[in-house]
């Protein structure tokens, strides 16, 4: 056999042990010893600035592009609209640090505004993917594109297909032309509203619902109380949709020059392929995109190829206006500048989402319809009542209620406002209910779009009793007592007659002081108030019928009558300030790094809402269209 040759190189025994020998003395010289440590401290610095610099570039890129690039001298502003906007706007966070923060209703209005009477604004290119927008916030939309097309100049909307609902179609129906590609399809199937029933469920599953409430109409929990629609409930929501609806035909009427009936032969339709979409003039023309983008370069600069810098994001617009307001506000010469030419201050408020005692003001990055806190909200109010320089407040409601206490946090500050002389201005959004009406109960004036709704004076409260479900499944519960009461709220028992007694007594409490309230605010009688009240939601239209609501108008319809107030001809007079002052998009990143993890603070807010949704579960009422939903009505915990 072949020997291996690496074993031909190597011993096959071990070398021989080297001798031990002592330890060398260490010899200890400074200058060495500091020259290593400046050159390894030198690096580690060196390395962080660097790796600082690329990170610094990476955050700050987003936030310098549009300070770096001016606009040009002649454009046509291309407004994409597909994703949420609402009344505030959405916080970075770790998932999106750099999100811009200028995506709001009133931004948008504001900057259709100036793009009225702005020279270089040729006009409006809009393409529509999948929006969600609440039927009152399309309203104050249309009412801005419908302004701006006063000017004389050209709103033109394109979407392959138009499959947002009856809401997308309602938005775009407002534009000079409806453009849609080729095989396109057309979505307007009208409003639906439907909600499950879990009763028969939860009586298989041996869990009883006890629910209390205020009174007939307040069915936040019929889902878990009944096995249908009760016969309340059915009436106050047919009411609502037909209202919705003869707002929303009659403007689409309008817009495309038809009759009602009309509107309702395409609604009963549901759905058009595109050459049905022509014939019924729902849409103007069926064609591409680049074929419109060509229309429009030559209708702007006399060559259908020539695109050159000639489109700017809407969102840089809007960038531009907000950047713009802010050097004046941060101004080192505005103090000297206001001496001369003084501007009356308004100060506008944001209630939006579920009113809870939490000091959150903004909404955490998981919840979108966000929390209205009593405390953030409560001491913007103070601020500005103890504020010499603000002269009114407008408060902007879109809310659909919660807690009571929290509710009445707010009012209070409302009142304190009062006090001082002020007046203060309601603006209701999308939703203005239960809770979201009780902060509105004493203001001064009362705005709201007709499609808004509003009401839902009432209360409920209660629990789920499991005893037959642990009964069911062989599991039983002992206890130890002090108190006639201390298991009220347990859910392993249902409650007892004198718990019971309790629940009622608070309910009764919380419903006829909010009839007070509303009594006191509207110029009403108690039993004027019960009528309209018991935890019914009307929309706005009714509710200026009924007087819960004082005029039609939007957010700026309310702050050109807060300035009105003040000797002003319209809010252009006055200065609008936003309070609390929204963070900008470095102040928010700053806040996601100061210690105090946004992810933390949603984890406990998030717990708060489970907690309740297991003692008391939300009710939701979806009106929507196939694929969409148009608007979403529910009343949160009303009692805890």
């Amino acid at each position: 056999m072949q020997q291996d040759p690496w074993l031909r190189q190597k011993k096959l025994h071990s070398s021989q042990p080297p001798k031990i020998v002592g330890k060398a003395r260490k010899k200890w010289r400074l200058m060495p010893v500091l020259w290593l440590a400046f050159k390894r401290t030198s690096m580690i610095i060196g390395a962080f600035v660097i790796i600082s610099s690329v990170a610094m570039s990476f955050m700050f890129a987003p936030l310098m592009e549009d300070i770096d690039k001016s606009l040009p001298d002649k454009m046509v502003l291309y407004m994409e609209l597909d994703g949420n906007i609402g009344d505030l706007p959405k916080e970075s966070s770790f998932v999106d640090p750099f999100i811009k923060n200028n995506k709001t209703v009133k931004n948008y209005i504001d900057a259709l505004g100036r793009a009225k009477v702005d020279p270089r604004v040729e006009g409006i290119y809009t393409k529509i993917g999948k929006s969600h927008l609440s039927i009152a916030h399309i309203q104050e939309l249309r009412r801005a594109i419908h302004d701006f097309r006063k000017s004389g100049k050209f709103a033109y909307i394109y979407a392959t297909s138009y499959m947002q609902g009856l809401g997308g179609y309602y938005l775009a129906s407002a534009f000079d032309e409806i453009w849609m590609q080729p095989l396109g399809v057309v979505m307007i199937n009208g409003l639906n509203a439907e909600m499950p029933y879990f009763r028969k469920v939860l009586d298989t599953l041996g869990i009883e619902p006890q629910i209390f409430k205020r009174k007939e109409y307040k069915g936040a929990y019929d889902m878990f109380t009944e096995s249908e629609m009760p016969e309340p409930s059915r009436r106050a929501t047919t009411a609502l949709i037909n209202d919705i609806a003869d707002i929303v035909k009659a403007d689409i009427a309008e817009d495309r020059e038809i009759s009602e009936e009309d509107v309702n032969y395409i609604v009963n339709k549901g759905l058009l392929i595109d050459s049905e979409a022509t014939k019924l003039k729902v849409v103007d023309r069926i064609d591409y995109e680049d074929r419109l983008i060509s229309k429009i370069n030559e209708d702007v600069t006399g060559y259908p190829d020539n695109s050159d810098q000639l489109y700017v994001k809407f969102s840089s617009y809007v960038s531009e206006m907000i950047e713009q307001k802010n050097i004046y506000d941060n101004s080192i010469f505005r103090a000297e500048h206001d001496a001369v030419s003084y501007k009356p201050r308004v100060a506008l408020v944001y209630a939006v989402g579920a009113i809870m005692d939490s000091d959150r003001h903004s909404s955490p990055a998981f919840v979108d319809d966000g929390i209205a806190g009593a405390k953030g909200i409560s001491k913007a109010l103070l601020d500005a009542a103890d504020d010499d320089s603000i002269g009114a407040v407008v408060l902007r409601i879109d809310s659909p209620g919660g807690s009571p206490v929290a509710s009445e946090t707010i009012l209070r500050a409302i009142q304190k406002v009062q006090e001082k002389g002020k007046t203060v201005t309601v603006s209701m959004g999308p939703v203005a209910a239960s809770g979201g009406y009780w902060i509105a109960s004493l203001a001064d004036e009362i705005f709201v779009l007709p499609t808004t709704i509003t009401g839902s004076i009432g209360v409920l409260g209660g629990k789920f009793s499991l005893k037959k479900l642990w009964s069911t499944i062989g599991v039983t519960w002992d206890f130890v007592r002090w108190g006639d009461n201390s298991a009220m709220w347990s859910m392993n028992q249902p409650y007892s007659k004198s718990e019971a007694e309790r629940v009622n007594t608070m309910m009764d409490n919380v419903y006829n002081n909010f009839l007070e309230r509303v009594s006191k605010g509207r110029n009403m009688s108690i039993d004027e108030v019960d009528k309209i009240a018991r935890g019914r939601v009307w929309s706005g239209k009714q509710a200026v019928e009924l007087g819960l609501a004082d005029q039609f108008g939007g957010l700026n319809d309310a702050l050109d009558y807060a300035a009105v107030q003040l000797g002003l001809r319209n809010r252009l007079d006055a200065d609008i300030v936003i309070l609390p002052k929204p963070l900008s998009t470095v102040e928010q990143i700053i806040k996601l790094f100061e210690g105090q993890v946004e992810t933390k603070e949603d984890m406990r807010v998030l717990s708060e809402l489970f907690s309740g949704i297991i003692s008391n579960f939300k009710q939701m009422v979806i009106m929507k269209g196939i694929g969409h939903q148009g608007a979403v009505i529910y009343d949160p915990v009303s009692i805890e």
